[in-house]
């Protein structure tokens, strides 16, 4: 019973942090649903993929997407992060590699901390649903994490969740949601990413964690995405937390991202 309490109070946690970031989106969505499938023009599958990918909208700084990239797709994220805690300043990194290695099946490496306290990551997309214009889908996960530090009391965990991600043209939601079984812990983010022009992008992003006998952490992050053209952004944030308990004071990030198809 213990357990299942503990399960209910994270997705309760969870859910009310995403509601205030999800609602806009999915009245503009709602709205916008028969106008895209109207728009929708066919095409065959090789053209259909080469279409998606090109009008997709970039990806948020930190939250997963809901959708694997197509097999031949790479994007590479490198960011950053001046980290500023009790008047200290310390310059994390955080990195975001992600392909596809089938039509339903796709990969993310990444890692993340300060040089010498590191966490590296490997994670698997399952993809379950799409829709047919490209632009929505659902994805179960299963991550592995490595924890590189010296203070690492294991070598490797294991986390299991979901993303999503529902879109227009314009606006993007993208949300995931993951849970380690062995440290009963659960962590997610949520975020929505708005087309201002053809290349600025504004975003907000909100991520949480919580563990057993801790106090949930949670931050807001706001930033803006700027396109130098088809292949490069580079991402300009601050992030900052809504709890007492935190990691920071505050951080700023700094994010170049790469994205290139064969």
């Amino acid at each position: 019973m213990k357990g299942i309490t503990t399960s209910q109070k994270v997705l309760k946690i969870f859910l009310s942090a995403s509601i205030f970031l999800s609602i806009s989106v999915f009245s503009v969505f709602g709205q916008q649903m028969t106008k895209m499938k109207m728009d929708t023009p066919s095409a065959n599958n090789g053209d259909m993929k080469v279409m998606q990918d090109q009008t997709m909208l970039p990806m948020p700084f930190f939250t997963h997407m809901g959708i694997p990239y197509s097999v031949g797709t790479y994007s590479l994220r490198v960011a950053a992060l001046p980290t500023i805690n009790d008047g200290k300043t310390n310059t994390e990194f955080n990195f975001q590699f992600e392909t596809g290695l089938s039509k339903t099946v796709g990969l993310f490496i990444g890692g993340e901390g300060l040089f010498d306290s590191t966490t590296l990551e490997a994670m698997f997309q399952f993809l379950v649903w799409k829709s047919k214009n490209g632009r929505n889908g659902i994805s179960p996960i299963i991550e592995f994490e490595f924890p590189l530090g010296k203070d690492a009391t294991r070598s490797v965990y294991t986390l299991v969740g979901f993303a999503s991600t529902f879109s227009t043209s314009n606006v993007a939601f993208n949300q995931v949601l993951h849970y380690s079984p062995l440290e009963d812990l659960a962590e997610g983010s949520a975020s929505v990413l708005v087309k201002v022009s053809k290349r600025i992008f504004l975003v907000s992003e909100i991520s949480g964690v919580t563990e057993k006998g801790a106090q949930p952490i949670f931050n807001l992050l706001a930033g803006v995405k700027f396109q130098l053209n088809k292949n490069i952004l580079l991402g300009v944030a601050y992030q900052q937390p809504l709890t007492t308990n935190r990691d920071y004071d505050s951080q700023f990030v700094f994010q170049p991202n790469l994205f290139f198809q064969k």
